[in-house]
């Protein structure tokens, strides 16, 4: 399965769920699930796990998972199994980390203050 459009999937659902239709409509679930994706978060490739092992243990068809997803038969695993949208809002977190953690170039002094033994230099 291609973990991408799963994340899509995932995305697109639950951005759906939470927003209304203008917020939804701007949000880029592609181009987080490519990030979320690359980044090679463990937590991530294990939230894209749980959502395919639950998703075939409710009895759904395992190539629906990469096509736009029913909300009758999501709805009610999201209600039986609440680790379904726990392992979506990780993929979620695990974006914001990718997207947000990162230092941005030039930031960072030469040699960083949270190693032992580093000091200010003096003025």
């Amino acid at each position: 399965m291609n973990h991408e459009r799963i994340a899509f999937q995932a995305l697109r659902y639950r951005s759906e769920m939470v927003a209304d239709s203008y917020t939804a409509g701007r949000f880029d679930a592609a181009g987080t699930a490519k990030l979320a994706v690359e980044c090679g978060d463990p937590s991530i490739d294990s939230a894209i796990r749980i959502i395919g092992t639950l998703w075939i243990r409710s009895g759904l068809d395992a190539d629906d998972l990469v096509e736009p997803w029913a909300p009758g038969a999501i709805d009610e695993l999201v209600a039986t199994e609440p680790s379904f949208l726990d392992a979506i809002d990780e993929i979620i977190r695990g974006a914001h980390r990718a997207r947000f953690s990162r230092p941005r170039r030039g930031t960072l002094p030469e040699r960083p203050r949270h190693r032992p033994g580093y000091s200010m230099p003096r003025r």
